[in-house]
């Protein structure tokens, strides 16, 4: 920037200074694109996914009349709870009989977060007395423009006992145009004097098939093709949370574009190949140390971590062993050819074989974390090995059948038993044609000198 010479007059300077001053100007672009989880935030109980049973309630509260002062929303990260909060702030002050109607002010002040009647006060941050009393002290006053005064405290858990006992007393009796809307994720660390005193409402974790149709339905309303397989994979990672798998999607929405297959979101996390661990599994099947070893640098070799490996390896032998007991595509989310693989795989492994894997993986991926392991790599490499190396389960019941049908071999005293039964009737055998001789010879003789004695007499 130029520097305005100090000996000119105070007017001309001040001209040279205009003349100037579009140096100093920065543009900034406005922001073009919007996060999906805030894009795709649903405005109305009818959108929500996954909690059917508390849009109901809280719907069927609010045409009937019976509202309560106070609710509690608890759940996991990512399921709805401060969504609904503002959706139920919202119903509560909609001018329109199709609440919300998102048109009317009310609405559209709540949207955008500038509404005087609905205040959102962050617990994390502002977990003192002194933050708590101050805003029960704007709950003194009678809304401006609405007909309630909603009150949303996120992450209520954080508050200190001595905020805690402040809001008791209001929580308890509040002004008949007040409404509390707690959140939390520890609801255990709320105190057993506030849960008496509101409705709660426990929010559940997502299914996959849900998280998975939701992006399939994001994905038609935005123009992006995206494979079955591949939302599956992200709602899997999602782990139950909606807004988790929102913002996974972005991170692949950027690697792919308006494309998304299951490769992509593989490469796009890190999330190894499941031709890796189809490779595995007829390592282990084979008694093949050296090919289980093989597939394990291949993995790292892609930039893949051993615990990120171990924890596929999981979702993976949970999907063939269902395969194993008959579930269909559908239900676990995968396409037809995936299941025929996986039923074709390993035709000698029994579901007992299976579980046996799994759990022996389970206990790897505790002792590879960074609490417990400081060489992922080689524990990993002799829990392999020990795999390779184990027999197949043998199914009791068929063993105890085939024991129970087989002859039963003598024992010593039998044998001695049997063998004095032999000889004696050998013995008794021997005898009795002896004896049996005797008398032929005996009777021949006397049938000899009967002959001689009729002859003589005849002479």
């Amino acid at each position: 920037m130029s520097h305005i010479p100090t000996n000119v007059a105070p007017h001309v300077a001040c001209s040279m200074f205009q003349s100037i001053k579009f140096d100093l100007i920065y543009y900034i672009p406005p922001m073009s694109y919007i996060a999906m989880a805030r894009k795709w935030r649903p405005r109305s109980f009818d959108e929500m996914v996954g909690q059917e049973h508390i849009a109901q309630t809280l719907k069927n509260a609010i045409n009937t009349g019976n509202i309560h002062h106070a609710f509690l929303f608890t759940g996991t990260r990512g399921v709805g709870k401060t969504t609904s909060a503002r959706i139920l702030a919202a119903m509560l002050n909609c001018e329109s009989e199709n609440k919300p109607c998102g048109e009317c002010e009310s609405c559209k002040a709540i949207a955008a977060g500038s509404s005087m009647d609905v205040s959102e006060f962050d617990a994390a941050s502002n977990s003192g007395v002194d933050e708590m009393r101050e805003l029960l002290e704007g709950t003194q006053y009678p809304p401006m423009s609405s007909k309630y005064k909603a009150l949303i405290i996120d992450e209520v858990h954080a508050l200190s006992s001595k905020a805690w006992s402040s809001m008791l007393k209001t929580l308890e009796e509040p002004p008949s145009y007040l409404i509390f809307i707690l959140a939390t994720t520890e609801v255990n660390k709320v105190p057993a004097t506030i849960l008496s005193r509101v409705l709660r409402f426990d929010f559940k974790r997502l299914s996959p098939m849900q998280i998975s149709k939701r992006l399939a339905f994001i994905c038609e309303q935005e123009g992006i093709n995206a494979e079955q397989e591949a939302l599956s994979i992200i709602s899997e990672k999602a782990d139950g949370s909606m807004r988790d798998s929102l913002t996974i999607f972005d991170e692949v929405f950027a690697y792919s574009g308006k494309t998304i297959t299951a490769e992509s979101v593989q490469n796009a996390l890190g999330i190894p190949s499941n031709a890796l661990y189809f490779e595995l599994v007829q390592a282990f099947e084979a008694h093949d140390a050296k090919g289980s070893f093989a597939v394990l640098e291949k993995a790292m070799a892609s930039g893949v971590e051993v615990q990120m490996f171990l924890d596929g390896f999981i979702r993976f032998l949970r999907n063939f062993l269902y395969a194993k007991v008959g579930l269909s595509a559908e239900q676990l989310e995968i396409s037809q050819g995936s299941l025929d693989s996986l039923k074709a795989l390993a035709p000698t492994f029994e579901q007992g074989d299976i579980l046996r894997i799994a759990k022996i993986i389970t206990e790897l991926s505790l002792k590879c974390s960074a609490k417990y392991g400081l060489n992922p790599r080689l524990l990993a490499e002799a829990e392999f090995s020990k795999i390779a190396w184990l027999d197949r389960v043998a199914n009791i019941k068929e063993a105890l059948e085939k024991f129970q049908n087989a002859p039963v071999a003598p024992t010593a005293p039998q044998k001695e038993e049997n063998q004095k039964k032999i000889s004696t009737n050998s013995a008794a055998s021997s005898s009795s044609s002896t004896s049996s001789t005797a008398s032929a010879s005996a009777s021949a003789t006397t049938t000899a000198a009967a002959s001689v004695g009729a002859f003589q007499l005849a002479i």
